[in-house]
C-alpha cells in the first residue's frame, strides 16, 4: 500500500513527482543528441543529473502551486513527441 501525502494546496506529492520525473526526463533525452557530440560520457552525465534536476523541478513545482490542467498536460506529452520525433530522424 502507498501512502500518498497531500501539499498544503491539495496537490498529490507522488503524481507531482512523477509528473516532473517524466518532463525531465524528455528534456534530458531532447538535449542528449547535441551534448553526445562534445562530452564523451554523455550518458552518465545526464544519469546522474535526472535526480537531482527531478528534486529541484519537483520543489519549484510545489513552491509555485503547480496543478494538473490541459496545458501542463500537452507540455508533457508535446516534450514527448519531440523526443521521438528527434530520435528517430
Amino acid at each position: 500500500m502507498m501512502i500518498a501525502t497531500l501539499s498544503h494546496r491539495g496537490i498529490r506529492l507522488d503524481k507531482l513527482m512523477l509528473f516532473h520525473l517524466l518532463l525531465i526526463t524528455s528534456w534530458l533525452l531532447i538535449i542528449a543528441p547535441f551534448i553526445q557530440s562534445t562530452i564523451i560520457n554523455a550518458p552518465m552525465l545526464l544519469a546522474g543529473v535526472l535526480v537531482p534536476l527531478t528534486c529541484i523541478s519537483t520543489l519549484f513545482g510545489l513552491k509555485l502551486g503547480h496543478d494538473f490542467n490541459k496545458r501542463s498536460y500537452s507540455l508533457l506529452f508535446a516534450s514527448w513527441m519531440l523526443v521521438w520525433f528527434i530520435h528517430l530522424l
